[in-house]
């Protein structure tokens, strides 16, 4: 329920001062904290884009004036006790002196991680649970069948927590480095985390398509593939000559879809900073393919493998 007060709520201190979080509208993420007196968030108000007060300098300042960093404000929220505010902006810089996206980019080093314990107990419990099945082999002659598994993480059946979405999307988040022009995922199991992560990262979302939109409008090439179970045409829209892009999908296994994908972007001069999948399927040697093809380091969070007996174990992978 949203509920509309006025400057009459806020409760300054013996300074005439109140704390103010800049929470990033895009991405979601707290950018900084500052303080600000009653003229700044009158500023900010008839403005639209952020002023604070200088505790050291003390004077007004308007944030981005001498980098060109302006934060366009969205809303100005007031805490229940009306003793802090935040605004939510659109930041399309650094807010961070340090040239940081964010002011809080450090982690306490002393926090206990059992919460992160308990969200991989359920993902990898998802993969105990998950059922198997055996769809033809078309990549080549080399197997009979492929092993597809259904489950939460990457087919959303059954779907997953929101927690576990939600430290998938900041793991491969922090992954993935934000010198990048765009988030590029081909169509159609990768999307839902690839549209979070270009959220977070407050990047466009380019969507490699599997069939034409029945125009060259925006059209970068496109391009025949292979995986393991299935054969097509990616058509690959909205990605430019001379971009820099991060590649995201759900699953690697034998690499000819991203392979595929990779040989284009080399051939038109897109540049591929980064490519991210949340599992491996270590058992069918994409990672490895693209690795030696390319130079290319998949990221990935999950990794499935065969067992003596056949069977299917999931692990987590080691994140940097």
């Amino acid at each position: 329920m949203k509920a509309e007060v006025g400057m009459e709520s806020i409760k300054f201190d013996e300074r005439g001062l109140v704390p103010v979080i800049v929470h990033d509208f895009i991405s979601g993420k707290v950018l900084m904290q500052a303080y600000a007196n009653s003229e700044a968030i009158r500023l900010t108000a008839e403005t639209g884009y952020s002023h604070f007060w200088s505790r050291s300098r003390k004077e007004l300042w308007l944030k981005g004036e001498t980098s060109g960093n302006r934060q366009r404000v969205h809303s100005i929220l007031v805490d229940c006790d009306g003793d802090s505010i935040i605004y939510s902006v659109d930041s399309p810089g650094p807010a961070c002196h340090t040239g940081n996206r964010s002011c809080f980019y450090r982690e306490l080093s002393v926090f206990n991680h059992s919460y992160d314990d308990e969200i991989i107990s359920e993902i990898l419990g998802y993969y105990d649970s998950a059922k198997e099945i055996r769809k033809k082999w078309v990549r080549d002659d080399s197997l009979r069948s492929y092993r597809f598994i259904l489950n939460p993480i990457t087919e959303n059946v059954p779907p997953p927590s929101p927690r576990a979405i939600a430290w998938i999307v900041d793991k491969m988040d922090k992954m993935i480095g934000s010198d990048i022009d765009k988030i590029v995922v081909p169509e159609s199991l990768g999307l839902p985390v690839g549209a979070l992560i270009a959220e977070k990262k407050g990047r466009p979302l380019a969507i490699v398509r599997k069939r034409s939109l029945g125009s060259e409008y925006a059209l970068l090439s496109k391009v025949d593939y292979r995986s393991g179970y299935e054969t097509g045409t990616y058509y690959i829209y909205g990605v430019a000559p001379g971009e820099r892009i991060a590649l995201i999908d759900d699953t690697i296994s034998t690499g000819g879809t991203i392979e595929a994908l990779l040989d284009v972007f080399q051939r038109e001069g897109v540049k591929v900073a980064d490519v991210g999948c949340i599992m491996s399927k270590e058992m069918y040697g994409g990672r490895e393919l693209i690795r030696k093809k390319f130079n290319v380091d998949v990221h990935t969070l999950i990794h499935l493998s065969e067992k003596g007996d056949g069977s299917i174990m999931a692990r987590l992978a080691e994140l940097t």
